[in-house]
C-alpha cells in the first residue's frame, strides 16, 4: 500500500501557455530581424565590455540562429519543468509559469534592443550598449512576467498550490502488509535562480563585467542550485529518508526508532531555521524549501527535531506514526 496526496492531472493548456512566450518571442525578434536585415553591417556587434564597448561580433545569420536557438530550446526545457513541478502537485507552478513569460520577454528585448543598436552602422566595432538599454530590457521582462502571470491566473486557474489538508495523527492500516508514502517537494525560487544565474554566465548578449573564470564558477553555482532544488521523501518501514533528487549525497534520514512523533506545522525559515535550503542548528535541523507546512518529526533521545518542507505532510505524519508505534510488534 502506498499513501499519496491527491493526483493532480495538468492542464492541456498549461504547457501551451508556458511555451508560447518563447515562441512568440522567436517570432518577433524574426520579424525584427528581417525589418532591418539591409542596414545591418556584416558582422554585429553581440557582446559589450565593462565600459559598454562592443567586444563580440558574429554575422547577422549566425545571431539569429543563436537567439532562436536559446529562445527555442530554454522555453522547451522551462515547460518541461513547469509540467513535472505541475504534476508532481507542488506549490509555486503559478510563479515559475509567469517567470518564463518575463525570461522570454528580457531576452526578446536584448536581441531587438541589440538589432536596432547595430542597425545603420558602417562598422559595428565603435558601437557601445548604452546602460539604459538593460533598464529597458528589464522593465520588458517585468511587464511580460505581470502578463503571464494575469494569463496564467485566467487560463489556468486550478494550479496545485502548495497546500493540502493536515492528516489526522495515525492511519488505519493492516496489521499484514506493508505501507509506504512518497512525494517530491521543491523550490521553484532556487530551481529558477539556478535557471538564471546560468543564462546569465552563458548568454552570449550578457554585459561582461567579470573573467572568464568567474563565469565558470557561475555557472557552477547555478547548476548546484538546479540539481539541489527537488527532493524525494518517503515514509515507509525504514522511517523517513529525504533524497536530493539531482544529487547521490546528501541522503537524510530519521530511522523509525528515532521516531517519537511526526506532526504537521507551519515553519519559518529565517525565524526559526535561519534560512532557507538544508540547514543545521542547535536545536533542530531540515531541508527548508519555504515557509508554511512542513512534516516535522521529534527525534528519540535528544528531543531534536527534522523538518522537510512537502505537500501531503499530514498524511506523512499520519503513517509514520503508525509505523512507528507498531515497530515493536513487528520484531
Amino acid at each position: 500500500m502506498t499513501a499519496t496526496g491527491p493526483p493532480y492531472r495538468v492542464p492541456r493548456r498549461l504547457p501551451a501557455l508556458v511555451a508560447l512566450p518563447f515562441v512568440a518571442t522567436t517570432a518577433v525578434v524574426a520579424a525584427v530581424h528581417a525589418g532591418v536585415r539591409d542596414r545591418l553591417p556584416a558582422e554585429l556587434a553581440v557582446h559589450f565590455g565593462p565600459g559598454g564597448a562592443a567586444d563580440r561580433f558574429e554575422s547577422p545569420g549566425a545571431f539569429l540562429v543563436a537567439m532562436a536557438a536559446m529562445l527555442l530550446l530554454g522555453g522547451a526545457a522551462w515547460t518541461a519543468m513547469v509540467a513535472r513541478s505541475a504534476r508532481g502537485g507542488g506549490g509555486g507552478t503559478g510563479m515559475a509559469a509567469a517567470a518564463g513569460w518575463g525570461l522570454a520577454a528580457f531576452l526578446g528585448a536584448i536581441a531587438v534592443l541589440v538589432l536596432q543598436l547595430n542597425a545603420g552602422a558602417a562598422d559595428a566595432a565603435g558601437l557601445s550598449l548604452p546602460l539604459w538599454h538593460l533598464g529597458v530590457a528589464f522593465a520588458v521582462g517585468l511587464a511580460g512576467g505581470l502578463l503571464g502571470h494575469v494569463l496564467v491566473r485566467k487560463m489556468v486557474p486550478d494550479l496545485p498550490s502548495g497546500r493540502s489538508v493536515a492528516g489526522t495523527a495515525r492511519l488505519d492500516l493492516p496489521r499484514e502488509g506493508r505501507a509506504g508514502w512518497a512525494r517530491r517537494t521543491s523550490s521553484v525560487p532556487m530551481l529558477l535562480g539556478g535557471v538564471v544565474i546560468m543564462l546569465g554566465a552563458l548568454a552570449p548578449l550578457a554585459v561582461s563585467v567579470m573573467p572568464w573564470w568567474v563565469a565558470i564558477v557561475l555557472l557552477l553555482s547555478g547548476l548546484l542550485l538546479v540539481l539541489m532544488a527537488q527532493a524525494d521523501v518517503v515514509v515507509d518501514q525504514r522511517g523517513l529518508t529525504v533524497r536530493l533528487s539531482g544529487l547521490p549525497w546528501p541522503r537524510l534520514s530519521v530511522p523509525l526508532d528515532r521516531v517519537a512523533a511526526a506532526q504537521v506545522r507551519p515553519v519559518n525559515p529565517l525565524g526559526e531555521f535561519g534560512g532557507w535550503g538544508y540547514r543545521v542548528t542547535p536545536k533542530r535541523s531540515g531541508l527548508i524549501y519555504r515557509s508554511g507546512e512542513a512534516l516535522v518529526v521529534r527525534k528519540t533521545g535528544d528531543g531534536r527535531e527534522f523538518a522537510v518542507t512537502v505537500d501531503d505532510a499530514g498524511t506523512a505524519a499520519a503513517l509514520l506514526n503508525t509505523l512507528a508505534e507498531r515497530r515493536p510488534e513487528t520484531r
